[in-house]
């Protein structure tokens, strides 16, 4: 095989695309055509360089949201052939191939969409360990706090079986236009949220990851609530009114999921709900990039500009 292209984080906010030798497949390993890889928000630490990050990454990290074919599968591999088409979970996707483990893919009954459209595996997985965990039963009210592509991932999911009362609560228009579209009662800005609001949902998830969300979901959440933090909290210390937690007697759950068997089993339970209802998933990708404008879209997702729901990068011409 000839080089391929790959993106490598140089130093914060400095990214290129070099070419390199093709990765190599160990026996247990499958090489993936990268077809899109997901932009994710926790992506935008690595860019940003918070503490933490050692630079040069490695070429084609931090991605990790892929879709794409098999190329090749390793001696011990099982059930994955060339062509399939397959998401989930690798490392270092930004790139035109990778190397991932075949535990953390999952093999698509279809092509799993377009380019500009994928079927992206690991938010899908995120998405349903946050269902899982926020112990929702049908019928009861939910709040979210900040509306992007992963809240409306999960209001997907959560509420595959029929419609439910649920609000959102965001900052930005665009992002409150969306929930209203994909289902909501209602959606306030917040400084809009009406006293009648407060103290009234069984169920509220932070999807947000800042501050100002984590205070409002401590409002919303109802006495004996649970509050559900699936927002990627990464950027610093937070504090928390732990007076109210212990006056409204709140469960506050912690919905990232860090254990590979857990992240394994959001990916089957997601992608199973998305086939049996069908759920149509498009036009939460708003913007594609090729890998020659990774830079781009790195800046793009920072400032998140109107309209922007998620960005996909696509490796190849």
């Amino acid at each position: 095989m000839c080089r391929v292209q790959a993106a490598r984080f140089t130093a914060p906010s400095a990214v290129r695309v070099d070419e390199i030798e093709p990765p190599l497949v160990g026996p247990g390993e499958v090489l993936v055509k990268v077809l899109a890889c997901g932009l994710c928000g926790s992506d935008l630490n690595a860019w940003r360089g918070v503490p933490g990050m050692a630079f040069p990454l490695n070429p084609g990290e931090p991605g990790h949201e892929v879709w794409g074919q098999i190329a090749s599968a390793g001696t011990e591999v099982r059930g994955f052939v060339p062509g399939q088409y397959v998401t989930g979970m690798l490392q270092r996707g930004y790139a035109q191939f990778a190397v991932g483990n075949p535990a953390d893919l999952a093999v698509l009954e279809s092509d799993g969409g377009t380019a500009e459209m994928p079927l992206l595996g690991e938010p899908i997985a995120c998405a349903a360990n946050v269902v899982r965990r926020s112990g929702w039963q049908p019928g009861q009210p939910v709040a979210f706090v900040g509306f992007g592509y992963l809240a409306a991932l999960i209001a997907a999911l959560l509420f595959a079986e029929g419609p439910a009362e649920w609000i959102a609560v965001s900052r930005r228009p665009d992002s409150r236009a969306l929930a209203r579209a994909r289902g909501a009662e209602a959606a306030y800005g917040f400084d809009e949220v009406p006293e009648d609001r407060w103290d009234r949902y069984p169920v509220v998830i932070e999807a947000a990851g800042v501050q100002q969300a984590l205070d409002y979901a401590t409002w919303l959440t109802a006495y004996s609530g649970r509050l559900v933090l699936a927002g990627y909290h990464a950027d610093g210390s937070r504090t928390v009114n732990v007076q109210s937690w212990n006056w409204k007697g709140l469960d506050v759950v912690n919905a990232h999921e860090r254990r590979p068997e857990a992240y394994r089993a959001g990916l089957a339970d997601g992608l199973r709900i998305v086939r049996r209802h069908h759920l149509d998933l498009r036009g939460l990708a708003s913007h594609t990039f090729r890998l020659s404008d990774i830079a781009t879209a790195f800046q793009v997702a920072a400032e998140r500009p109107t309209g922007f729901i998620k960005g996909v990068v696509l490796p190849w011409p």
